[in-house]
């Protein structure tokens, strides 16, 4: 009975010390220095219910493997001192507990296939695998896990050799480093390597039927960098020459010593090793240089200035912008510091303090100089990181037209206000004027003798009449009465034109008689008098020229208008400045100021002229004419001529120049399409 019963509890411990066993999961050990890596690589095993160990580097993997058994280790190459190749090493010399035999699996990012292949199998890994095929992962643990003796799969080697003791030798001397198969004659060693194009080939130079030269003929044409070792009993420097030629990558006598032999192939297999190794660094290379000069043509081509500076703020990128700019050359910046090459691009300040305390710097609107101009840029300042500051990105962009454009907008906004304002004052004038000039009328008629209604209230009063009239003649009443109306009439014919003016248009444009535009524009601007310098636009002669049958022009009348008015204008306050300086002048000459305005029909579009005998101007003031806020008057924006560009080119795609001569008047013209 005892012993039945210890037989049962035995049989129970032993079940359940089974079950435990085969419960137990299996101990990963995952290497990597990077976090993100590691948490990738986790998250891809995770699903596969592993105790898994996790070490940043060498030596923490060392510590685990020293107080715990792994079953399977995962390595990346670069993990600090104690390498993944120096670590393999250790694992294999089985000073751990956990065995020198454990799978090992290398995941890498940054490796030459072929060389990192030859090193890993030397090393003993049995999986190597890229980091940017880690999906596979999962797949190569559970192969290690149940071949845990599955490794790299080691060179092929193909023997081609008819005499059966000298191959068996052969393959005895080799089989340690390469996975040998054995071929009798050329034409069964052909076959073979045409089926599955073995890493290496052992060919003996004499064999029945198809002698070695034949295989090596056909073996090269076929595949120029199969290495190719030849076996000889004939060794002479002249059969050595031509089997060299002939594309054998080696050859041995025979009779061979083994480590002769074992030299010479591994000599043939390293050497197609690092032909792999060198093809796939060159590609690599090559692929990084077309990045490089995708990323430098995408900086060169940024149209702002981009300068990248290293800590101590020497020039490590030099964008074409920046050497445009500053005129000095990408090659004669790099590497120089900053204050030598560009002392006043920027605030060196504030790259002091970005580089400093690793924050983004900005500065809007700094003023530039630029080839002797004024431009408006805005300056920020990138500190680049590592795990701490190393250098800076200095982006500077040209924002001068940009502010320009919001000037215009402001003084656009200002000139609709004073529009509106004075359609206002306009519309209110014109109503008390209508009443000044139809009383005026009024009076007139009632000082008529041939009214009969004024002869009936005369005759009722004792008054005669034609006494009153003969009076306000003598008096020249008549003749002021007229000329009052005559001046409201123009007055009327003002406040209409600025009615017109000030009128808001839609988008579309109509067609227009350029001659009516062009009179409008006069007319209103011969309302204009300065008090202050008692100057009177009346007094400027204006010439008129303008070709018969004109066609209409579509465009936007109001907008036409006030380019004519503003040429108009500037022209009117040129010539009043001659007219000053000539009648201060100690020898006055007989100056008097005029405007010619043409009008022409051309082929495509109609030519406006505009010109007048003022001042005139030099070359390097007519280049900048219609730029924005340029002006040579002591006040003023600057936009009137600019408005005037924008609206001929832009609204209505014409052209818009200026001819001057300094001392001669300038003329301006302006061509807009007739369709």
């Amino acid at each position: 009975f005892f012993f039945i019963y210890f037989l049962l509890c035995s049989l129970y411990f032993v079940n359940v010390w089974f079950l435990m066993m085969k419960k137990k999961r299996p101990h990963l050990l995952l290497v990597n220095a990077n976090i993100e890596d590691r948490q990738q690589l986790r998250q891809l095993l995770d699903p596969m219910d592993l105790q898994i160990s996790e070490a940043a580097s060498g030596q923490d993997a060392f510590d685990i493997l020293q107080s715990s058994v792994v079953d399977l280790v995962v390595t990346d190459i670069d993990i600090g001192q104690l390498d993944g190749w120096r670590l393999t090493r250790i694992i294999r010399s089985g000073i751990y507990q956990s065995g020198k035999s454990i799978p090992i699996i290398v995941v890498t990012k940054i490796w030459c296939e072929r060389i990192t292949e030859i090193t890993a199998r030397d090393f003993g890994v049995n999986q190597l695998l890229s980091f940017e095929s880690c999906e596979n992962l999962p797949e190569l643990v559970t192969i290690c896990l149940q071949s845990p003796s599955t490794g790299l799969q080691r060179p092929r080697l193909l023997v081609i050799e008819d005499h059966y003791e000298n191959a068996q030798l052969v393959k005895k001397i080799l089989q340690n480093r390469f996975d040998v198969e054995l071929a009798a004659d050329g034409e069964s060693g052909l076959a073979s390597w045409e089926e599955k194009r073995h890493d290496l080939i052992l060919l003996d130079f004499m064999l029945p039927n198809m002698s070695g030269s034949a295989v090596l003929k056909k073996i090269i044409n076929l595949n120029p960098a199969q290495p190719v070792v030849i076996m000889t009993a004939h060794a002479t420097i002249e059969l050595a020459h031509h089997l060299m030629l002939n594309g054998a990558t080696d050859f041995v006598t025979k009779p061979f010593r083994a480590e002769e032999l074992r030299k010479v192939c591994e000599l043939a297999a390293r050497r197609d090793d690092y032909m792999v190794s060198n093809a796939q660094f060159a590609a690599r290379l090559d692929s990084l240089q077309q990045l490089r000069n995708l990323l430098g043509n995408i900086v060169d081509s940024m149209p702002s200035v981009l300068i990248g500076i290293d800590q101590d703020e020497r020039v490590m990128l030099w964008n074409r912008c920046a050497a445009n700019i500053s005129g000095i050359s990408e090659n004669n910046a790099n590497g120089k510091r900053l204050t030598e090459v560009w002392p006043d691009c920027c605030d060196i300040d504030e790259i002091h303090a970005s580089l400093q305390g690793g924050t983004v710097k900005k500065k809007t609107n700094v003023l530039c100089s630029r080839k002797g101009q004024s431009h408006y840029c805005n300056i920020t300042i990138y500190p680049l990181f590592s795990s701490k500051v190393i250098g800076a990105v200095i982006l500077i962009d040209d924002v001068t037209e940009q502010l320009m454009l919001e000037e215009r907008i402001v003084q656009s906004e200002k000139l609709v206000s004073l529009g509106q304002l004075s359609a206002g004052l306009a519309h209110e004038l014109n109503n008390p004027l209508a009443a000044i000039i139809q009383n005026i009328q009024v009076v007139k008629n009632r000082l008529s003798s041939v009214v009969n209604a004024n002869q009936r209230t005369a005759e009722a009063l004792g008054l005669d009449l034609s006494l009153l009239v003969e009076y306000v003649r003598r008096r020249d009443i008549d003749t002021q009465l007229d000329v009052m109306l005559e001046s409201g009439g123009r007055v009327a014919k003002l406040i209409e034109n600025m009615l017109n003016f000030t009128r808001q248009e839609g988008s579309k444009k109509n067609p227009h008689n350029l001659s009516d535009l062009l009179e409008k524009a006069i007319d209103l601007a011969a309302g204009h008098y300065s008090l202050g310098r008692k100057f009177d636009f009346r007094q400027i002669e204006i010439k008129r020229e303008y070709s018969q049958s004109l066609p209409m022009v579509k465009c936007k009348a109001a907008q036409i208008q006030q380019v004519f008015y503003n040429l108009l204008m500037n022209g009117a306050n040129v010539m009043e400045e001659k007219l000053k300086s000539v009648n201060n002048s100690t020898d006055p000459l007989n100056y008097r100021p005029r405007f010619v305005v043409r009008l022409q029909n051309k082929n495509d579009f109609v030519r406006v002229e505009i010109e007048d005998n003022g001042l005139g101007m030099d070359e390097t003031t007519r280049k900048h004419l219609f730029d924005p806020f340029f002006t040579t008057k002591q006040s003023g924006p600057g936009l009137g001529l600019s408005v005037c560009y924008f609206i001929v080119s832009e609204n209505h795609h014409g052209k818009i120049g200026a001819e001057s001569q300094l001392g001669a008047g300038t003329k301006f013209y302006i061509e807009l399409p007739k369709t």
